[in-house]
Order: structure tokens, then sequence, then C-alpha cells
């Protein structure tokens, strides 16, 4: 609301500007204004005379030395306030957007590719931003001629609507590029999408592409893609400036038939042609200036209807979670129990990749999941996380469904460890504050040592604080799989999940896992889901898949 207040101030101050031309020109002796033929309804001589005992020279020349300086100081200050707002705006949209991101399902976010959703941050919030920007120009346009062509109205009625309709006839005559405009928009929301994606997958393979001498193909590909982009641009910038050409034509034409007219058959004094001038130079460009920004607005239209149709389906999506929860993360105390579950990718096809599964974990317990790939063991790992939610049956945590508790309680209760081990670019360190920020350098140590693979960490120059590189690729698969079982380890979770954790390792590094896990056995429950039988023979059960059916559970391995 003050922005809005400022702008009208800004609006009337500038039209006040305006207005004291009247006195000036008196006061500078060109002479009296009268009642023209191109109907001037106010009389500027009668308003000079009016106005004159009272004031002088010098007065109005202080008045609009001040309108001056006070315009340009709330215009400084208007135009802060502004880049606040577009900010604080984009700052606000952008959480918003990232929370949502953040509390979506599982499900949702694995049919999303990542490099759309870097789009939507990287470049089409970025272009809301601007869009913001350029509508709040807009706005103060419109407000600013509004009160323009009242006080222009006020002096020449007729010359005011002849401009008006000289605006509205241009107007007519560029509206088709306000819908060429858009569909420039929405090509580059697609361009942007299919740029990120390109970079995204070089990235993601780019030791393959190296492998396979393929980086011509790519970067033919980043080409095609960042040449259209860059003629998508080209193009805006040829259809606004054609329209600010037209509009410039336009005014010159205008003012040359005004000015031949009012001259040769109208007669009219120096001094009212000087006013009719100043009147047209204020507000033609107005129409230019609207029509400039109703076009960047139109641009960045189909980035803002992306961004906040991701939003509302992030919010469709929303995983069920407490606001404030409490400070201890829920475990269970008795078992977990899968009773007829039933999960499909494809629900509409009836391909399940879990069919009437039950069996049950004992706390306290370690069980083997085992089977052949392809048979559900991972599927089960996210049915067990409340990453997936079951179409049939129910997964049970002492006797209460998985669905009906705050799942992100449950999370925090278990230590999941993936078969593609993934570290953060950053410091052992901090990759185990990460899970656990207000653990202790001797946390860190014990944790580490419990995943066998402290001696290790300790050999390095630079111990916990030696930087692991992006995913840890500094770091052997061996090295990585054991500081991620320790991240896992150190919040002390009660249910520790090893999803073929060991599948891609050596025999030498398998066996240090192996005894990591023997440590931990008593001390929580933990469910092993590999396809190999020699990681799992210290195990309580062995619960064997057969794609995704009833499974045979083996108990007392050892």
């Amino acid at each position: 609301m003050l922005n809005l207040f400022l702008m009208v101030v800004l609006g009337t101050l500038e039209g006040i500007g305006i207005l004291l031309l009247i006195p000036l020109l008196h006061f500078a002796g060109i002479g009296e204004m009268s009642q023209t033929t191109l109907g001037i309804s106010f009389s500027f001589g009668g308003f000079s005379k009016s106005i004159s005992p009272e004031l002088s020279l010098p007065v109005v020349l202080i008045i609009y030395m001040g309108l001056i300086v006070m315009q340009s100081g709330l215009q400084r200050y208007q135009s802060n306030l502004s880049v606040r707002i577009q900010q604080s705006l984009h700052s606000h949209l952008s959480i918003r957007i990232f929370q949502g991101l953040a509390y979506a399902k599982w499900p949702f976010l694995a049919a999303k590719k990542k490099s759309d959703l870097t789009t939507i941050f990287a470049s089409e919030l970025a272009r809301v931003s601007g869009g913001t920007h350029f509508f709040f120009r807009l706005t103060a346009t419109a407000i600013l001629a509004v009160i323009q062509v009242l006080i222009a109205f006020l002096l020449s009625p007729l010359l005011t609507l002849l401009v008006i309709g000289g605006g509205l006839v241009f107007y007519v005559l560029t509206r088709n590029q306000v819908r060429q405009v858009k569909e420039m928009g929405v090509a580059l929301s697609r361009n942007n999408r299919d740029l990120f994606f390109a970079i995204s997958e070089h990235l993601n393979g780019i030791k393959e592409v190296k492998s396979c001498g393929l980086e011509e193909l790519h970067i033919t590909k980043f080409r095609e893609l960042r040449e259209a982009i860059a003629n998508n641009f080209v193009c805006f910038n040829q259809l606004q400036s054609r329209t600010q050409m037209l509009y410039k034509v336009g005014a010159a034409a205008f003012i040359s038939i005004f000015f031949y007219s009012m001259v040769s058959f109208f007669h009219t004094q120096a001094q009212e042609i000087l006013i009719i001038i100043v009147i047209f130079a204020r507000l033609w460009p107005k129409f230019a200036s609207f029509q400039g920004g109703l076009q960047q607005v139109t641009m960045m239209l189909p980035a803002f209807l992306d961004v906040m149709d991701f939003e509302r389906q992030c919010q469709k999506e929303k995983e069920i979670y407490l606001e404030n929860p409490p400070p201890s993360p829920q475990g269970f105390q008795d078992r977990i129990e899968f009773k007829n579950v039933y999960y499909s990718y494809y629900p509409e096809q009836s391909i399940y990749a879990v069919k009437n599964l039950s069996f049950t974990i004992l706390a306290g317990s370690t069980a083997a999941l085992v089977g052949a790939s392809g048979s559900g063991k991972s599927t089960v790992a996210d049915l067990l996380t409340g990453m997936l939610i079951p179409q049939k049956g129910q997964v049970l945590i002492d006797g209460v469904p998985l669905n009906s508790i705050n799942v992100h309680l449950w999370r925090r209760s278990i230590g999941y460890v993936p078969q593609d081990a993934f570290l953060f670019n950053a410091s052992i360190r901090d990759n185990m504050l990460w899970a656990y920020p207000e653990a202790k350098t001797e946390d860190i140590w014990k944790a580490l040592h419990l995943a066998a693979v402290g001696d290790f960490v300790a050999k390095l120059p630079e111990g916990l604080d030696t930087v692991v590189g992006d995913r840890g690729v500094r770091l052997s698969g061996g090295e990585r799989q054991r500081i991620v079982l320790a991240r896992a380890l150190i919040k002390k979770p009660s249910f520790l999940i090893l999803d073929e954790a060991t599948s891609a390792l050596d025999r030498e590094n398998e066996k240090r896992i192996q005894k990591a896990i023997e440590n931990l056995r008593g001390q929580l429950t933990i469910l092993i889901i590999a396809h190999r039988f020699s990681t799992i023979r210290q195990a309580d059960q062995m619960i064997v898949l057969d794609q995704g059916t009833t499974p045979v559970v083996r108990t007392n391995l050892s």
C-alpha cells in the first residue's frame, strides 16, 4: 500500500510541475494566454493574473525546485522500496516452493526430472522476479498516466483526447505482438528445461561420455539449445524495438500534424504551443512505456504459471507432518509387520512390485531380505521408511499402521544406508554432523569405529576435516560406504536398513562391513537387504522374495 501511495504522490507532483510552467511562462514575459480554437478550456492568462499578485518569480522558482527535490527524493525511496518488495517476494516464493518440494511425497518427486526442478529455482523463479519488477513499473506508469491525463485534460481537453486516441490506435495496431511475446515466453520456459536437462545428463554421465568419446554429441546438443534461447531473446528484443520505433514514429507524426495545424490554421500563440508540446511529451512516452512493460510481464507469465502449477502439485502431494514435532524420534518397541501388502508403480496395469507380502521383524533382531534383482527388495525398503504407501494391505509399527503416524518422526529413528552411498562435497566431520548436528567429536569417532572406518580416517592428513569431494569421489567405494554407515549410526537409530550396501564392494570391503554389522547385533534392529547369501550369514531370520510375492521365511540361520 505504501508503494502504491508513493506512486500516486509522485504522479501528482509531476502533474503540479507541469502546471507550474504556466506562471513561469507568464513571469518570463512571454505573453498572455487566451482561449484558443483548439478547445483549451483553462484560461492560462487568467490563471497567471490570479496568482501574480501573491507570487513573485523567485518564489515560483523556489516552489519548482522544491517540487523537483521532493519528487527526486520520493522517487529514490519508492525505487528502493520496490526492489525490497521484489526481492522479498522472490525470497518468499523461493522458500515456499522449496518447502513444498521438501515435504512432497516420494513417488511424486521420483516422477520428476531433477533438471526440471533445477530449472524452476535457477531460471523460472528469476524470470518471475524480473517480471515482478516490470509489473511494478507497469503499475507506476499506469498511475502516473492517469494523473497526468487528468491534469492534461484540465489544460486542453481536445489535445488530451487526441493523444489518448492516438495511443489507443497504436495499442490496437501492436496488440498482436502481445500474443507473440506470450508464445516466446512459453518457448523460453521449454528451452530452459531442455538446456538444464542436457547439462544434468552430461554431468551425471560425464565419465561414460568421456570413456566413449561422445563429447561432440553432447556439445552439439548443448549448442542447439543455447542458440535457441539466444534466438528467443533476439526475437523478443526485435519485437520490443519495433514497438518502440512505431511509437516514436507515431509521436513524430502526431506532433508534426499538431504543430502544422496550430501554426497554419489556428494561429496559436507560442506559449500555448509550448504548453501543448509539454503535455504531448509527457503523455505519449507513457503509452510506449506501458506497452513495453506489458510485453515484459507477458514474457514472464508462462514462468509464473509454471511455478504456481508446480507449487499446487507439491501441496497436493504433501506428506503429513507435525509443525512442532517432539524432540525424540518415534521408534518401535515390539515388531514391524507387513500384512498382505500390495504395491504397484503402474497401478492402472495391475503390475505389482510386491504382491500379497506378509512377514514380521522383531525388535532387536537381525533380519535379512534376499532375492534376485527385480524381486521387490528396494520397494520393501521404501515401504518400511514410509516413502511408499501400500495400495492394499498394511505396514504396521507395533500394531499401528505406518501411514497413520508421523512419518518424519519414524524416519528419524531409522538409519538408512543405500547401495549408492552419497556424501556431500564437504569434510567428513560436516557429513557426520549433517545427520546429527548435536554430535560431539567423541561421538563422531565412536560411530566411525563402529563402522570399521575409524582407523582409516585417523590416518588421513586432515583427519575429520578431510574434504571427500563431490558425492565422496575422493574416497574408494568401500571407504565411502563405511562412512555412510557411520553417518547412519551416529544418530543412534532404533532400526538400521542396509539396502544392498555391499553389492558393489570387493570381498575385503564386504568383510569390513560385515564385521561392523556383527558389532551392532543386539544393540538395534537390523534389516540387511542383499542378493548374495554370503552377506547375511549372521542374520536371525532370512526373508526370501520371489518376484514380490509372499516370501519364504527361515529363522535361526546361525
